[in-house]
């Protein structure tokens, strides 16, 4: 399955049990996870824009926590090498970085949509 590389479907199966089996509630999970993602990255980018390396740090540990729970690792990853950077104060040139993770999203969105459709 082609999202299985972008989506850890164990980790995902374990919130799904989590969540007492309630395909409805998984689905407002996932919506609500559609919902955050657009605004830590635009808090990411705002952060990085300011040199504020805190906001920049607090945005990519949200970020990295949310995507591990949906079994999104290479998103979570890349999140936690962000947040390391900004806790560091390390913010020169991260935006490749950054545009790696914006694409990443784009491909977990993907995958989520498609597993969103069959719960």
């Amino acid at each position: 399955m082609a999202d299985e590389a972008v989506i850890d479907r164990g980790v995902l199966n374990n919130l799904f049990e989590a969540v007492g089996g309630d395909k409805a509630f998984l689905t407002e999970l996932i919506d609500t996870f559609f919902q955050d993602t657009p605004v830590q990255l635009a808090a990411i980018r705002q952060a990085l824009s300011m040199g504020n390396a805190e906001d920049f740090r607090r945005a990519a540990h949200s970020l990295k926590s949310n995507s591990a729970n949906f079994g999104a690792q290479r998103l979570s990853q890349q999140s936690k090498e962000l947040e390391e950077l900004g806790k560091a104060g390390k913010l020169a040139g991260v935006d490749e970085r950054l545009a790696q993770l914006e694409a990443e999203y784009a491909k977990v969105k993907v995958a989520l949509e498609s597993i969103r459709r069959e719960a």
